[in-house]
């Protein structure tokens, strides 16, 4: 009867793929799994299907060597039988949380094989075979090797270090973490990718070492540098000024990761020139340096970081312009989270915003300045063009804020504002939409007065979780922002479009009074109480 089954399935359609083309279709199908789970799940094995389906497609799948070269490291026994029908190709070895060591030391040992390693690690049992596998390669040769990743979990000491020579000719992706490397090893040039996290102090490089490393590096395309930039003396009150015409360039750059001191930061992008293109993406993480006053060191940190993030939003050679569009402010307790995107989607809500569709992401640790940042931000990246702002979480917030915030001013096509935070950031924006003539709206005493109307494209609110107050003498009262919206309304600067979640301290007759004046209100009626 298999012979029978056999037969039959020799004359269907999908039995005339040639072989070779039929082994391709199994790599590709492969790799697809192999992306999509971690390499110590089961699931990353669920490929194997393809050698179930008949006596032919096991024939096929057995005889593609490549298809085998991504050894199962979480089993001795399947890594052993993976390298043995992997045959002569290309090894890629990863790791998740659990491994095998016996299965990493048996494929590590094959180093004339080698195109990719990425190994994670949180324990000591594998730290021989990567020190054993480093100094085979400094001795030897990895002729394939195209891309290494080593990372491990908290630093130990001693550190591993990348030996000073790596003879890898073809390594163009170089990612660690808690490892140490000299900034002269011949493993950093004509990478394309460099990843470099956590670095012992004593290994830090100067500007001088680095910027000579990125000059070797002319298609570089992704840079990420966290804790290994180099430090600034103590008490530090100006950085080097150095024409730019000696600047290193990465013209191919696409996306750029640096995290430490402000300074440290800065005095990096100075000596930088990023390209002016649409596919660059920067992530700046920084905190106050404990040596200096933090506010001098923002002051000072400011206009080099404002100059560096203008390549994101120059001209394309399209001749459109990229601009920054959408802003999320993103505060936790210690920490202020800003993304600038230069597209706006209406359907986009917090905890749902593509993380893709950020062109530059700033993290702040500095609670200390956090007045001075939020105060700066729209001479950091220019708000001309904003037309969409999130603000969620809890900050200190101040008399014109919003004011001062939106560059007094500078936010002129502000259409959307989606409003999460504390009671005084809600109090501050009732005062700041209120109508110079004050033809409804209380009079808020001691509030900054303002030159010209605040937000006048404004036309879609969302208010997420705020708290209405019925004291008369707080201006968050419900009929407060009904006051305010009449104004705006009176002066054609009315709302299109208002939500209101999750709140508190507003009933079911003061919806019933906003409906009057706004075109469309979505509320979620939770806490409805009259």
């Amino acid at each position: 009867m298999r012979a029978l089954w056999t037969r039959q399935n020799r004359f269907s359609p999908i039995s005339s793929i040639p072989p070779e083309i039929l082994g391709a279709i199994f790599v590709h199908h492969a790799q697809q799994i192999r992306s999509l789970y971690s390499p110590d799940t089961p699931a990353f094995l669920s490929w194997l299907i393809v050698g179930h389906i008949c006596r032919h497609w096991r024939e096929v799948a057995l005889g593609t060597p490549e298809l085998w070269a991504t050894p199962f490291l979480n089993s001795s026994q399947a890594t052993e039988e993976m390298l043995l029908r992997s045959k002569m190709a290309p090894l890629n070895l990863r790791t998740g949380l659990r491994y095998c060591v016996v299965s990493v030391q048996s494929a590590l040992v094959r180093i004339e094989r080698l195109q990719e390693v990425s190994l994670s690690f949180f324990n000591d049992d594998i730290r021989h075979c990567i020190m054993e596998f480093l100094d085979n390669v400094s001795s030897r040769s990895a002729p394939k090797l195209r891309s290494l990743s080593l990372k491990q979990g908290y630093a130990q000491t001693p550190r591993i270090a990348i030996p000073i020579s790596f003879p890898a000719p073809n390594l163009r992706s170089l990612q660690i973490r808690n490892f140490d490397i000299s900034w002269t090893s011949s493993v950093l040039t004509g990478l394309t990718v460099l990843g470099i996290k956590k670095l012992s102090p004593e290994c830090l490089p100067t500007l001088d070492e680095l910027i000579s490393v990125l000059r070797r590096m002319p298609a570089l395309h992704t840079l990420e540098l966290e804790d290994a930039l180099p430090t600034l003396p103590p008490q530090t009150t100006s950085l080097p000024c150095t024409p730019r015409a000696l600047n290193v360039q990465l013209p191919h750059l696409k996306r750029l990761l640096l995290a430490a001191k402000f300074l440290e930061v800065a005095n990096v992008l100075a000596r930088v020139e990023l390209p002016d293109s649409t596919m660059l993406e920067v992530q700046l993480r920084c905190s106050a340096s404990s040596s200096m006053n933090p506010n001098q060191e923002w002051n000072l940190s400011l206009p080099i970081i404002s100059r560096a993030l203008e390549s994101c939003f120059k001209a394309t050679p399209a001749k459109s312009r990229r601009v920054p569009r959408t802003l999320r402010l993103h505060t936790f307790i210690y920490d202020m989270l800003v993304q600038y995107s230069t597209v706006w989607n209406p359907s986009w809500v917090p905890d749902y915003f593509p993380d893709s569709q950020w062109t530059v992401v700033l993290y702040f640790d500095s609670p200390e300045i956090s007045t001075a940042i939020l105060s700066d931000l729209w001479r950091l990246v220019p708000f001309n063009n904003l037309e969409a702002l999130y603000i969620e979480g809890f900050f200190t917030c101040w008399d014109g804020f919003w004011t001062d915030f939106l560059g007094h001013g500078a936010a002129r096509n502000l259409a959307n504002i989606y409003l999460q935070g504390t009671r005084r950031l809600f109090e501050d924006l009732f005062r700041s939409l209120r109508s110079q003539r004050h033809s409804l709206a209380r009079s808020a005493v001691g509030c900054s007065q303002q030159g010209q109307i605040f937000a006048p494209a404004l036309s879609h609110l969302a208010l997420d979780g705020v708290e209405f107050d019925t004291s008369f003498w707080s201006f968050r009262r419900a009929s407060d922002l009904f006051d305010v919206l009449v104004d705006r309304a009176n002066e054609g600067r009315g709302l299109d479009h208002l939500t209101i979640t999750r709140c508190t301290g507003i009933t079911t007759h003061d919806v019933r009074l906003l409906r009057e004046v706004v075109a469309n209100l979505d509320w979620d009626e939770d806490d409805a109480t009259g």
